[in-house]
């Protein structure tokens, strides 16, 4: 079966900061690779393993994020914190329901309207108030 793609990179998606534009490209492949897994019906614990890997990678990418973003404002990167913190939160939430082993098409899309609404509302509008 052709590997089928929830979302495609585009430049839209990029902020302009190579490593932040890396990083964010890595947690869109993370959400198409969970996507192909959920569509062709794969096994929970591939479900979850995929699941797992895009929470730890999205830990990862929100403290380099802050900590660049602290760099350039350190009050208003409390407010973006607070913003990763509730997104962390939710995932925490599926995790602890064990619904990361059973993760719907809904709530993959709840988590990636999420992700590209951040990316393309908060993160551009961050960068573009403190331009480095």
């Amino acid at each position: 079966m052709k590997k089928k793609h929830l979302i495609t990179w585009d430049t839209a998606f990029e902020v302009g900061i190579a490593s932040i534009d890396s990083q964010h490209r890595t947690l869109i492949n993370y959400i198409n690779e969970l996507a192909y897994t959920i569509d062709n019906r794969k096994i929970k614990t591939e479900v979850s393993t995929l699941f797992i890997k895009l929470y730890e990678y999205t830990k990862f990418h929100f403290k380099a994020e802050e900590a660049y973003f602290f760099t350039l404002n350190e009050n208003d990167c409390l407010l973006h914190q607070l913003q990763h913190k509730h997104f962390i939160e939710e995932l925490d939430r599926l995790i602890a329901l064990n619904e990361n082993e059973t993760c719907s098409q809904e709530q993959l899309y709840l988590l990636t309207d999420w992700l590209l609404n951040h990316i393309q509302e908060e993160d551009l509008k961050f960068l573009q108030q403190h331009k480095p």
